[in-house]
């Protein structure tokens, strides 16, 4: 009887458990049906908008371009604004968090580090004192993209991007400030001297500077751009943390210290030669004997992308191209007069200072003429579920303390006689680079947009410019120290911070930066190489870019003597990799023992350095100069394993091989003394042992594509399971690290070694005899709403170098939106 009791009661617990099962089921699709009706994530009709002037008319194109007509730029502002919180807003929140070091607030202690490394910067606060020297003028529109930001962000209503959803937060004011903060934090993902100047700076510990030099080798074809042996200067001034503090300093090891590891997706700089590539030709170069301008910016993948393209239309203004969102400008485009591209110089606009702390007095520093005390200030950053971490920030005369805050930089130096201050040209209270972006759009000349790059200040930019009329330039933007070379550090290492010598004593006037109007070759370019003016013989940096893809695009250049659309567009499509040309010898005389090797030595033999998506070649060859590098620079140590991926080590390789009897290329872990052909012959060992066991022992399985996948990370889901298959976006992409279409592996990541999270972050083709016949290219899509098909629907036309039009007059108009202002 009992027994039947039990049973009963089993079966109405089961009855009730499925019935509230199936309600749960019923509410979740309800739920899940009313979020879809009520997302706003394809706007359109009429909205009522308080903060405009007047109507505002929004036609979208067949490939989801905004043209924004209005009354008043303040208005367009306002709209573009609008534009980028309703299709980016969750993009825009995580920025604006971001750069005021705000990121735990909602995503709790994974990002503690990264917010006590902005806060040290005082990213926000710089901001904030550069907005206050703003004109009036640009002050109001500033404000009026604010403004159309957080009414974007009311339009929205409950229904909000997924993500806020996922941690639990809603959309944040926009301030003013945050536009300038924004751009702020843009130059320092372009920047990565100081963190060459830490490199340089460990190294010294163990390295002779002439052996810091092998690693990090000057710009071929230069000497070092400094003769001092900093290597022996560090020693002799005993700056290095004593071995046995380096030891309890990794047992009892501060927390919430920037680490490498810490900003990987957030910013970039843990990658080498950011940069882009630009060209322009004249029209003696081009069938239509009008200009013809190409841009493919090189920035860190994401999803959504980096980019919005808008066109915006109003008295004084019309201008199309790509948008940042959070920045009220078109960033790159044309107006119906002008186009023009950027790359980064990549100019040394950053140098680390050694700042001797007063042995009587841990609170002062010595200046040249004595003890000086530091600024401080106290920081407070609320963590999510954790109790807040308060911490105290110190300056110096030449900038924020950051060895409080950055693990390497603590563990390098002796903190108890030394710290490490950052000097750096973005957070000068001077400067207005947003005002150079707005007076960019309404240029109707080169000459009046070279006049609107004076206000340019960082980062700084080489700019190529083409007219409807047939001019072309190339301007070199921004502002940077004044430095001669051989004299003092030059910026490599760090300075001593109480030796006048080593201060910045003026910036070089904008008539000093490289300058070139209609050349006699009728043609530009720039691919992060070296670039000198011709009224000033000293570089911009010690450190350029390697020149690979420069000479590779001057090489395709001069391969026909006229160009169209299509030759621009297989340029940027091209896929040979002149940095492989100098390592092919080795590589192909190589011989491994492996049992492999008889049946891929074809293969080998008859490859070229092109590096495209189905070649097996491509991807041996890769994976060879990968365990090539790491035979070479393993010795380093931690040094190397924090370095690697961060940069390729290509040019300090190319260096070793030109002596084949480097020692460098003797494999330390051996007793024999191996020569670069007995590294090059163990590195393919290596090589085709990983190959198989990745991809299989079958050679006929493995393509560069299968292990080069460019994948654009979303911020914060990214390494998520479930979730990151969800928001990231990722597909097989040719290219590596010095092709002209970039695809720059990761390198220190074992699991997807290859995986590209640096690429063209867009396309684009400016046509000056036609400008209408313009053409552009996202890697993933226009949208921010991860459930929208515009989230990615570009990303396969990306991968294989096809364009879409970018004309201000659409032939289709897909939806239209109208902004109303609000009746009193």
């Amino acid at each position: 009887m009992r027994t039947l009791k039990r049973k009963s009661s089993l079966t109405k617990f089961l009855r009730y458990l499925i019935v509230a099962l199936i309600l749960l089921f019923i509410c979740l699709v309800i739920l899940a049906v009313s979020y879809w009706v009520s997302a706003k994530s394809n706007l359109s009709g009429t909205i009522i908008s308080a903060g405009l002037g007047q109507t505002v008319q929004i036609q979208f194109d067949e490939n989801d371009v905004p043209h924004v007509k209005a009354k008043s730029q303040r208005d367009a502002y306002y709209t573009l604004g609008f534009l980028h919180a309703t299709e980016r807003s969750w993009q825009l929140e995580i920025s604006r968090r971001l750069a005021s070091g705000r990121l735990s607030e909602i995503l709790g202690e994974r990002t503690v580090s990264l917010d006590r490394f902005i806060r040290t910067l005082g990213i926000k606060q710089a901001a904030e004192k550069q907005f206050e020297r703003y004109p009036a003028e640009i002050k109001q529109l500033v404000q009026a993209y604010a403004d159309g930001v957080n009414a974007g962000n009311r339009a929205l209503g409950w229904a909000l991007p997924i993500e806020y959803f996922l941690t639990g937060s809603k959309p944040g004011y926009w301030s003013a400030a945050d536009s300038v903060a924004w751009s702020l934090m843009m130059a320092l993902d372009l920047g990565d001297n100081w963190q060459k100047e830490l490199f340089r700076l460990e190294l010294s510990q163990y390295l002779s500077t002439t052996d810091i030099w092998q690693v990090m080798p000057p710009y071929p074809g230069t000497n070092p751009v400094t003769n001092i042996d900093f290597a022996k200067l560090y020693r002799e001034h005993q700056v290095f943390r004593p071995t046995q503090s380096k030891v309890q300093a990794s047992r009892d090891g501060e927390p919430y210290l920037l680490k490498h590891v810490d900003t990987v997706g957030w910013l970039s700089d843990q990658q080498e030669g950011l940069g882009s590539n630009n060209w322009v030709l004249t029209g003696k170069k081009t069938i239509s004997g009008k200009p013809l301008l190409a841009n493919d910016p090189h920035l860190g993948l994401s999803a959504p992308s980096t980019w919005y393209f808008a066109h915006l239309e109003a008295p004084g203004l019309n201008v199309i191209g790509a948008t940042l969102p959070g920045i009220p400008a078109v960033v790159l485009g044309r107006t119906d007069k002008i186009a023009w591209g950027f790359t980064n110089t990549g100019p040394d606009v950053q140098d680390l200072y050694l700042e001797k702390i007063d042995p009587d007095n841990p609170n002062q520093y010595i200046g040249p003429d004595g003890p000086l005390s530091f600024l401080a200030r106290e920081e407070i950053i609320q963590i999510k579920d954790k109790p807040p971490l308060r911490f105290v920030v110190k300056q110096t005369r030449h900038g924020p303390i950051i060895s409080d805050s950055h693990a390497r930089a603590k563990k390098v130096i002796d903190t108890d006689r030394y710290a490490l201050a950052l000097r750096w040209t973005a957070l000068d209270v001077e400067n207005q680079t947003l005002l150079g972006g707005i007076l960019m759009n309404r240029a109707d000349s080169i000459d009046s947009f070279k006049n609107a790059l004076r206000h340019h200040y960082a980062p700084m930019q080489t700019v190529a410019i083409a007219d409807v009329q047939g001019n072309i330039a190339l301007q070199v933007a921004g502002v940077a120290p004044r430095r001669q070379l051989h004299h003092g550090l030059y910026g490599v290492a760090p300075a001593l911070g109480w030796e006048r010598q080593f201060d910045w004593t003026a910036y070089l006037p904008f008539e000093q930066l490289p300058s070139f109007f209609n050349p006699t070759a009728e043609w530009l370019a720039s691919a992060n190489q070296e670039i000198i003016s011709a009224s000033n013989p000293n570089p911009l940096t010690g450190d350029w870019d390697l020149p690979f893809r420069y000479d590779r695009i001057a090489a395709m250049i001069g391969e026909k003597d006229q160009h169209d659309r299509t030759s621009m567009q297989a340029m940027q499509g091209d896929v040979l990799s002149l940095g492989a040309q100098a390592l092919l010898p080795l590589f192909k005389n190589a011989q491994s023992g492996h049992t492999l090797q008889p049946g891929i030595q074809s293969v080998i033999d008859r490859f070229d350095g092109s590096m495209s998506i189905d070649s097996t070649a491509a991807l041996i060859f890769n994976t060879w100069v990968d365990q090539l590098t790491r035979i070479l620079f393993s010795r380093l140590g931690d040094s190397f394993t924090e370095e690697y991926g961060r940069r390729s080590f290509r040019g300090a390789v190319n260096h070793q091989i030109s002596n084949p009897d480097s020692p460098w290329c003797d494999v330390h872990t051996t007793a024999e003394r191996e020569n670069c052909q007995g590294a090059a012959n163990l590195a393919l060992q290596r090589a085709l042992n990983d190959l198989s066991q990745r991809y299989g022992k079958s050679s006929t399985d493995w393509r560069w594509g299968t292990a080069h996948h460019a994948l654009s990370e979303h911020r914060p889901f990214k390494n998520i399971p479930l979730l990151a298959e969800f928001f990231n976006v990722s597909i097989p992409f040719p290219g590596d690290a010095f092709t002209v279409n970039v695809g720059r592996p990761v390198l220190n990541n074992p699991k997807a070694p290859f995986q590209a999270n640096h690429a063209p972050s867009l396309r684009a083709i400016y046509d000056l005899n036609d400008p209408e016949q313009s053409a552009f290219m996202l890697p993933t899509g226009q949208s921010g709403w991860v459930q929208s098909h515009r989230y990615r629907n570009l990303s396969a036309s990306w991968a294989t170098n096809q364009l879409i039009p970018l004309a201000m007059k659409p032939k289709q108009v897909q939806r239209e939106l109208v902004l109303k202002a609000k009746s009193f």
